[in-house]
């Protein structure tokens, strides 16, 4: 399989298609065999001294070292979760229409809105477009979606919206001054990143960079896309994955952040390995900077793995959490991950990442509101029967995860997790 960026009209999400046929074939072995957990080396970016860093699979999980839950150690936690790709495609968003021509979303989220309970961010990649009435909405290829999607999103506690993704200039500027228009003045708690309106007066902070601070410790989140489907951005609204303009807004962020979480739009689509431009990326990332690196793109979850920070530390890359509400055809693109992360920073000033987990979550794709999202470890075979993939069992998907995830992926609790000290 040649490891590339996807390019051009972003076919993948369409229907879908998932063509690692060795790694279907891996997967239904760990399945036959009772979900046994494949053995999955983690590499170590920018780690010249290996053995100074532990792999995931060799960190400590969390709950089995001591029944003790996490303490909150001296000093302020920042505590973040992520999920991947809300894909508008035509079934999802028609699963929100009412009977008076409006559109509610809130089912999508019914399911999964208590897991975000206690965190400080709280991100979600609105891949797609939400214009609104500016364009018809659409879906594959070129997305616009209602914009109560985003008040769906908002009353589910999502704090941040991540917008550099290779769909971001689908319905075109007035599409982008209508979506940034409605989240300032509905949602003026959200942060919106990595897309600005170019005809807004440009301030100092680069687009997609945004500064979270709480008691002091300042966390930043900067969002960057490698591409835009061949579409062109003369005005540079868009967050792109620019070695110049990445290093820029890491510079800014350095200097106005104690620690660095960074989401880039990257990878081919329907790999769970990493590619090796990804892996170039994640050098320079972690080169300038980042503590936490969550991507998106391919619309299937990629490996964990750990990284020697700048400062020293130990940092995560969630390679991909993957989709989180599609209508794509393919089992892989039902399962995407929730990524948690614990940052501290010491009375001190010194700053670390923590703990973190990936959790798995599965679309149900139901009719009308029974659209929606679930945590892996509440789905039951007979939701799985009535969905539109019913071929995404709780078993089948608990296989699947392990097989991407690893040894340190546990399909009792449906939980890959750390704690890093």
């Amino acid at each position: 399989m040649r490891e590339t960026q996807a390019t051009g009209t972003g076919a993948g999400h369409g229907p879908g298609r998932y063509p690692s046929v060795l790694l279907q074939a891996a997967c239904a072995i760990v399945i036959v065999v009772a979900l046994g957990v494949a053995s999955m080396a983690l590499h170590v970016l920018g780690a010249p001294n290996k053995a100074s860093v532990a792999s995931a699979a060799e960190l400590a999980p969390l709950g089995t070292v001591s029944d003790r839950p996490y303490v909150a150690q001296p000093g302020v936690d920042v505590d973040l979760v992520m999920v991947g790709d809300v894909l508008m495609h035509e079934g999802v968003y028609q699963s929100g229409a009412t009977s008076d021509g409006n559109y509610d979303f809130d089912h999508v989220f019914a399911h999964v809105k208590g897991n975000l309970s206690g965190a400080d961010l709280k991100i979600l990649n609105q891949e797609t477009p939400l214009g609104g009435d500016v364009a018809p909405f659409s879906g594959y290829p070129q997305f616009n979606g209602p914009q109560q999607m985003g008040d769906a999103e908002a009353k589910a506690g999502f704090n941040v919206v991540l917008k550099a993704s290779n769909h971001a200039m689908d319905a075109g500027y007035p599409a982008i001054g209508s979506e940034l228009s409605f989240w300032h003045r509905r949602h003026p708690g959200v942060a919106v990143v990595g897309m600005r309106d170019p005809d807004a007066p440009a301030t100092d902070v680069p687009n997609g960079v945004y500064i979270y601070e709480k008691d002091g410790f300042r966390v930043a989140v900067l969002n960057f896309t490698f591409s835009l489907n061949g579409l062109a951005d003369p005005k540079g609204a868009v967050s792109m994955l620019a070695e110049e303009h990445v290093r820029d807004a890491m510079a800014y962020a350095r200097t106005h952040a104690d620690m660095l979480v960074v989401c880039p739009h990257w990878g081919a689509e329907y790999v769970s390995e990493p590619t090796a431009s990804q892996r170039q990326w994640a050098q320079l990332l972690a080169d300038g900077g980042a503590d936490v690196i969550v991507g998106g793109h391919p619309h299937v979850i990629g490996p964990v793995e750990t990284f020697q920070t700048t400062r020293g530390g130990t940092g995560v890359c969630f390679w991909s959490v993957g989709n989180f509400v599609s209508t794509q055809r393919d089992d892989p693109t039902m399962v995407g991950g929730m990524a948690k992360v614990t940052l501290h920073k010491d009375p001190d000033g010194g700053c670390r990442v923590v703990r973190y987990a990936l959790e798995p979550v599965v679309t149900h794709k139901g009719n009308g509101h029974d659209m929606t999202t679930y945590m892996l470890r509440d789905y039951t075979p007979a939701l799985a029967a009535t969905s539109g993939s019913p071929g995404c069992t709780p078993q089948w998907a608990q296989g699947y995860v392990a097989c991407v995830l690893g040894q340190g992926y546990d399909p009792l609790t449906s939980r890959l997790a750390a704690e890093l000290g």
